[in-house]
């Protein structure tokens, strides 16, 4: 699965195929057929592995404590840093190609869903539970900036956002009541 993660970001849907995973695996050819026969179900694999890794970072880095506006200014520089660089950089540019495939996959589309509402409901009872909670539509803009900030630092731009620059952002996301 983590093989196919890797040439899905590197090459891209159209270099996505069985034996590219194959040879990224260190297989001998067709040996991923045993476990993806088809297109869609190594798709599948695929996004399986990227949530399964997104959620491992997503709870080292918003299972908080204190989630005091100081704090989760810490946790989502620091989520997007982690996931914006090595191995997180390719999961997070397939997640872009995984994310294309949803307009035309409806299991794509659903699993998206629910991960998207799973965040969301962290950080909604995260702000809950320190007092401060947050509507729906703040909730959800949250999950939309951390996804922007995820692929400008990724795709976009001809150089990632300095740290300053990604502080004050997450400042903004966070407290958008302090001026920029």
């Amino acid at each position: 699965m983590a093989a196919a993660v890797v040439v899905l970001a590197e090459r891209g849907p159209r270099g996505f195929t069985h034996r590219a995973v194959d040879a990224q695996a260190g297989l001998g050819q067709g040996a991923v057929n045993y476990h993806a026969p088809s297109r869609s179900k190594l798709l599948s694999l695929a996004l399986e592995e990227v949530f399964r890794r997104d959620l491992e970072t997503v709870v080292r880095f918003f299972a908080l404590e204190d989630w005091s506006p100081g704090s989760v200014v810490a946790a989502l520089t620091g989520f997007v840093r982690e996931m914006t660089t090595g191995d997180n950089r390719l999961r997070v540019i397939a997640r872009h190609h995984l994310r294309g495939e949803s307009v035309t996959s409806p299991e794509v589309k659903a699993a998206f869903d629910e991960q998207q509402a799973q965040f969301v409901r962290t950080v909604s009872e995260g702000f809950a539970a320190a007092g401060n909670p947050i509507g729906p539509a703040r909730a959800e803009l949250f999950r939309i900036a951390v996804d922007g900030l995820m692929a400008r630092q990724t795709m976009y731009g001809a150089e990632p956002l300095p740290d300053g620059v990604l502080d004050e952002i997450a400042w903004l996301i966070v407290d958008p009541s302090r001026s920029a």
